[in-house]
């Protein structure tokens, strides 16, 4: 969803999760989490929020609704303002079946390329503090790797093998000292923390390894579970990357992995 209040993404999730099971069901992708979009929901009366959807190239793949007519002409279906919530629904389903057409049409061509949703509104970006723009300028770790922080080995064996053709190198290690030291001694390029693992405080360990790895972009990603409520702002202050839930899909790992080595697009 782009350019709603806090208070009006708080009454869709809330008709959302009241309409499950009466057709297709629907949820809001909160913010920082990895995973793509299927819809875009844009409020058509904030041109800030057109602006934004104008970047993410909506497509027939990941088509985009407005809710509110805006004073432009743009290529992208509308409903009115307040929001007469049997016409969302209509409209979205609509979009869902577009969209399976055009995914059906693509995979049978062998083609299917979906833009990358940012996750930062560049809006807001601020430049005004020096650390900030050190930040922005660190580089991607040569020949880096994925570390996985999990209880077993479980997940970095399967994520190994899916980035096999990739060349790009998968290693396990069980708590946080041991992901702490490995940073240090390996050029790791991604940090995936699996945040149900015993004794570890995922956003202690992610601020760690950035203030450790100053000149270095290193992605730490969360994989999260009913049992671990998210803290955007916690995670923001210790410089996460962003998170996942569980279970896991392999595309949408996948496809987090993409955001953030370029080897793998």
């Amino acid at each position: 969803m782009i350019g709603f209040s806090s208070e009006e993404e708080e009454q869709f999730d809330a008709v959302f999760t009241n309409e499950q099971g009466k057709g297709y069901g629907y949820f809001r992708l909160q913010e920082d989490n990895l995973r793509d979009p299927d819809i875009y929901l844009a409020n058509g009366l904030s041109l800030r929020a057109l602006v934004r959807l104008s970047d993410l190239r909506p497509s027939g793949v990941r088509p985009a609704l407005l809710v509110g007519k805006p004073d432009l002409e743009l290529p992208y279906p509308y409903i009115g303002q307040p929001v007469e919530w049997h016409r969302l629904f209509e409209a979205l389903d609509d979009m869902v079946e577009k969209r399976a057409d055009a995914l059906s049409r693509l995979e049978a061509s062998d083609v299917v390329t979906v833009p990358e949703r940012r996750r930062r509104d560049r809006l807001d970006l601020d430049l005004r503090d020096p650390a900030e723009y050190e930040r922005m300028r660190a580089k991607l770790p040569e020949n880096g790797m994925v570390l996985v922080v999990d209880k077993n080995p479980m997940l970095s064996d399967h994520l190994g093998k899916m980035v096999a053709r990739y060349r790009l190198m998968v290693d396990w290690v069980s708590n946080e000292a041991e992901a702490v030291a490995f940073c240090k001694q390996q050029s790791v390029a991604i940090l995936i923390v699996n945040t149900s693992t015993a004794s570890i405080d995922a956003y202690r360990l992610c601020r760690t390894v950035k203030d450790n790895q100053p000149g270095l972009k290193i992605a730490v990603i969360f994989l999260t579970g009913r049992n671990f409520s998210y803290d955007l702002a916690r995670a923001r202050e210790a410089g996460a990357d962003g998170y996942l839930t569980k279970p896991l899909v392999s595309q949408h790992l996948l496809s987090a992995l993409k955001k953030f080595l370029p080897n793998v697009r």
